[in-house]
């Protein structure tokens, strides 16, 4: 069984799926109300153990209390191996609220204000020659750099998941050798992202667009793979999903481009029930 290690924070996700976004003032009545355990890489962990990998979390979170509980219960249930690599005692996990129009397919999310722990584990010698592959999300920014001789290192693949561009991504970068990255993340633009990963060797490559597909290289092919044609209803974590389809499939085939289409398929598929579990029941 291929054994992936996902790094990334874990957040508790407050989702309430409405018609349609409020005007300002306005008050709307959700059609589905939910609390569940989130984050992109907990999300990634989730999928990549759904399709049968041996997944496993490095992740910061509080020593006790409802969030735990909630977040460790289905880390459990889920078969997600965990590490709490947290060591501040008043570190809190934070909390994020999601609102998810069914009309527009779309969502709107307030993270918690709560910053990354400050105070993490520090190992003398991480040991991650037992992985396949390692994806980060550029959260947990202190623990992976205070460990970057070892991922530097690493003989497997690295995956980076990159929401948006952070003051850390540089540095996220220079570790991986396949970010798989959000349009917004390309600030500058796809072809400005294209000349940074040529200029630090990365040769494999993808940025994802939402309904506009995935555009994507690897050596000396390129192309754009379309969005799934599917009746979105709520498109919370499918990215992370995307990601952990992506992860499984990669591992056991080593064929990116068969790998972001079989990613994007799922991801759409995630998009057609609420939240992101459902669609693991269908």
């Amino acid at each position: 069984m291929n054994k992936a290690l996902f790094i990334g924070r874990s957040v508790i996700d407050v989702l309430s799926h409405v018609q349609h976004f409020p005007s300002p003032d306005e008050k709307v009545k959700a059609l589905h109300n939910d609390i569940f355990s989130g984050g992109s890489s907990l999300n990634a962990a989730v999928t990549f153990a759904h399709l049968e990998g041996e997944a496993f979390l490095y992740t910061s979170l509080s020593e006790n209390g409802v969030e735990y509980e909630l977040i460790t219960n289905e880390l459990r249930s889920r078969n997600v191996n965990y590490t709490n690599i947290n060591v501040n005692p008043s570190y809190k996990i934070p909390h994020s609220t999601v609102i998810s129009s069914q009309d527009s397919s779309s969502r709107m999310i307030i993270n918690g204000f709560q910053e990354e722990s400050d105070k993490t584990i520090i190992y003398d010698d991480l040991l991650l020659d037992n992985f396949d592959l390692i994806q980060l999300d550029q959260y947990e920014a202190g623990f992976v750099m205070n460990h970057k001789q070892f991922f530097e290192s690493f003989k497997g693949s690295i995956v980076l998941d990159g929401g948006s561009w952070k003051n850390c991504s540089l540095d996220f970068l220079r570790l991986v050798d396949i970010p798989i990255v959000s349009e917004v993340f390309c600030v500058d633009g796809i072809d400005a992202f294209a000349k940074m990963c040529r200029d630090l060797n990365i040769v494999t490559w993808a940025v994802t667009r939402g309904k506009n597909g995935v555009v994507w290289h690897d050596r000396n092919s390129d192309g754009v793979i379309k969005a799934s044609q599917i009746n979105a209803i709520d498109t919370l974590g499918a990215g992370d999903i995307f990601h952990g389809a992506f992860c499984h499939s990669y591992l056991k085939t080593k064929d990116f481009k068969k790998s972001l289409e079989v990613a994007n398929d799922m991801a759409g598929r995630s998009c057609s029930t609420i939240g992101t579990r459902s669609w693991m029941n269908e």
